[in-house]
């Protein structure tokens, strides 16, 4: 029976908030029965998880909301006290994140990413291809360290200004807001210069309304046609030659649009070359796609290649030092090594795709120059440029003051344990070097330093960063998502519920470890379309690593694979963030998604099974197993065996002593195990 709209039945059940409620019931009750049948602690764990995962994948509640429901579901089912979860929430990666975030707040707060952007799109140039390598280039290079969301809020809104410029039609362009962490004096400069341009003509560019009539060779005069395409230089009359911040075009820009309207009328006659409409509204719109796609694949592909760019990283490194200490040799240094290449090889081979997708020819105009009319086009769009880096004017201290504290965060970073020297890990105490420490102080700094210190000798200081300012742009969602994820991973590694996963995989022992990384890679890949992927990698990575101990695997070569291929999230909108705000733009489609994601995907596939075969080897020597890993995997089978040892030790032992041949390790580890059989 089909309801229609107008019954009452029809508005229940088409109401989104009816279902979500009524799931949110529904889902607790009918996986309750885990409680009884199963009355263990990893059944209990198993339940949350289930919770959880419903929650999230129908978006019942807020991320935020699910975790600290699936607190509080701890203490009611008696799993975890309330007191014993908020142990596990802050962790070392939660003061990671929480600070990586304040460095990308000062980063938007001086609009120090919009003169980035800026730059790159004037150095590599503004035809249709080079303006998607530039945007996919910027969001790329600026999600290695924001979040990918935030970047694509930002980056988006330049590449939509840039396609629209491209529209003869559109003679105005909304002054630029003026951000508040910007200097006093430059404020007062940036509001006037918004004020005049507001009251120009154009923004950027004069309108035009010139009618070109042609006369044929009977002499007979040809109705006017308005050439909306083509800019002349007459048309900058009104502007006073002695106010040159009021001068939208350079000489030399000028000088170009003069010398492409005599080539027009040497070649074509006294009408320049006239654009179908429709043929010219395709062309931007397919132009639009592709820069708003290459904004948020670029913001995607970006956060892979650093702990701190994309929250499956994070979500990895976190549940590598649970399981394992902080001696794994993952870190900030040994990370981008590998994931690196990944990224860039990927943002290029994005670029070919969606330029041979939205632009046909591209290969041949990238290198060959353009006809007049794109000429011209791509001066106007030039102009957009330029106007818009005027408007910013010189780099200010605090732009300056924010670049020196990241790229000594970043330094810092790479030179924690660089392991050909020592790193200033060596100079702390053992344990206490961590990624967070450099991260922490330079957001501490930012709340100190002012943004200008001639304003602040003026009586006007203003700190870089104000609480105000941070809480009011702050994520708290998802630090309260890491926070949540953490408690629940601890849990479900405590109770025993991650080794009792690993041991329902089928036997992959006559499998190469090769193609059991494969695998794993293009399961995670798809399961990203259709789920969270920091929730994927929170419950895959530790089930992994337990099926790696059991192969005697690295567990790092299975745990890379599913954190780095669960941000291949390209074709559906609902799979990522960048996806998600791009689609909500309007212009780009279901089908454009999933038409232009699919190449991104299986090149990032591909680059990912290279690099962790060829730098995941040189890196991590991952096709050794470590003595770490072997020291839990004992201690799991004996936590497991309540005290003793499992019917194999006897030949695990023999293996590590042929393997590592050092009997101090030997010793040590024989210890360890002794001591939890007598213990029992």
């Amino acid at each position: 029976m089909v309801f229609s709209d107008s019954s009452a039945f029809g508005r229940i059940f088409g109401n989104v908030g009816v279902w979500k409620l009524s799931l949110f019931f529904i889902v607790p009750c009918a996986l309750s029965p885990l409680l009884f049948l199963f009355d263990s602690q990893s059944a209990k764990t198993g339940y949350l998880m289930l919770i959880v995962s419903f929650f999230l994948v129908f978006d019942i509640l807020p991320i935020a909301m699910t975790v600290l429901f699936c607190v509080f579901l701890m203490a009611i089912t008696g799993t975890q006290s309330i007191t014993e979860a908020a142990t596990a929430f802050a962790s070392e990666t939660f003061f990671l994140f929480a600070s990586v975030l304040m460095l990308a707040i000062s980063i938007e707060e001086t609009t120090l990413h919009n003169r980035i952007a800026l730059k790159v799109l004037r150095l590599i140039g503004v035809s249709r291809s080079r303006l998607i390598l530039g945007f996919i280039l910027i969001s790329g290079l600026l999600s290695m360290w924001m979040s990918n969301s935030a970047v694509t809020l930002m980056t988006l809104p330049i590449a939509m200004a840039v396609s629209d410029s491209l529209n003869p039609d559109m003679d105005e362009i909304e002054p630029a807001k003026v951000p508040a962490a910007i200097p006093y004096k430059e404020r007062i400069r940036r509001i006037s210069q918004c004020i005049v341009n507001s009251r120009r003509t154009s923004a950027v560019v004069p309108p035009i309304s010139r009618q070109v009539s042609q006369v044929n060779g009977g002499g007979q005069t040809t109705p006017p046609r308005r050439v909306s395409n083509v800019r002349f230089a007459a048309d900058y009359e009104h502007l006073t030659p002695d106010r040159p911040e009021l001068q939208p075009l350079s000489r030399e820009t000028e000088a170009e649009l003069e010398a492409f309207l005599k080539e027009a009328k040497q070649s074509l006659g006294e009408r320049p070359i006239m654009r179908d409409d429709e043929q010219d509204k395709e062309e931007r719109l397919k132009l639009s796609k592709a820069l708003q796609l290459a904004t948020a694949y670029g913001a995607n592909i970006g956060g892979m290649a650093t702990l701190i760019g994309a929250y499956p990283n994070l979500v990895m490194k976190l549940n590598v030092e649970k399981l394992y200490g902080m001696d794994t040799g993952l870190n900030f240094l040994t990370f981008l090594m590998v994931a690196a290449p990944i990224t860039f090889g990927g943002l290029i081979l994005t670029w070919i795709i969606l330029s041979a997708l939205f632009i046909p020819g591209w290969l041949t105009s990238f290198w060959k120059k353009s006809d007049v009319i794109n000429r011209v086009r791509e001066a106007k769009a030039r102009v957009i440029l330029d106007d818009k880096h005027r408007l910013l004017g010189p780099m200010r201290q605090s732009e300056i003051t924010v670049v020196i504290i990241f790229l000594s965060v970043i330094a810092l970073w790479l030179t924690r344990d660089p392991r050909v020297v020592k790193g200033w890990s060596s100079l702390l105490p053992s344990g206490c070097a961590s990624d967070s420490i450099p991260a922490l102080g330079g957001a501490v700094l930012l709340f100190a330093l002012p943004i200008s210190f001639a304003d602040m000798a003026d009586g006007h200081y203003a700190p870089i960063l104000t609480w105000k300012r941070v809480a009011a742009k702050f994520p708290w969602e998802l630090l309260l998502f890491v926070g949540g994820l953490t408690t629940l991973t601890k849990l479900a590694d405590k109770s025993g519920l991650i080794t009792l996963m690993g041991q329902r995989v089928p036997d992959l022992s006559s499998y190469s470890p090769t193609l059991i990384a494969t695998g794993v890679c293009i399961i995670a890949s798809i399961l990203t379309e259709f789920m969270s992927n920091g929730f994927l990698t929170a419950v895959s990575t530790p089930v992994l690593a337990t099926i790696a101990e059991d192969l005697r695997v690295h567990p790092l070569y299975l745990m890379l694979a599913a954190a780095i291929a669960a941000q291949f999230s390209f074709c559906i909108p609902m799979s990522s963030f960048p996806t998600v705000i791009v689609k909500g733009c309007g212009t780009v489609t279901m089908g454009d998604l999933a038409r232009a994601g699919l190449g991104p995907k299986i090149v990032c596939l591909l680059l990912l099974i290279v690099s962790l075969e060829g730098l995941g080897s040189l890196v991590y020597d991952i096709h050794s197993f470590p003595v770490w890993a072997e020291e839990r995997r004992l201690a799991r089978y004996s936590t497991l065996s309540n005290g003793t040892l499992p019917v194999d030790t006897l030949s695990i032992s023999s293996v590590i002593r042929d393997e590592l041949g050092n009997s101090a390790i030997f010793a040590n580890l024989s210890a360890i195990f002794m001591n939890s059989s007598f213990s029992a």
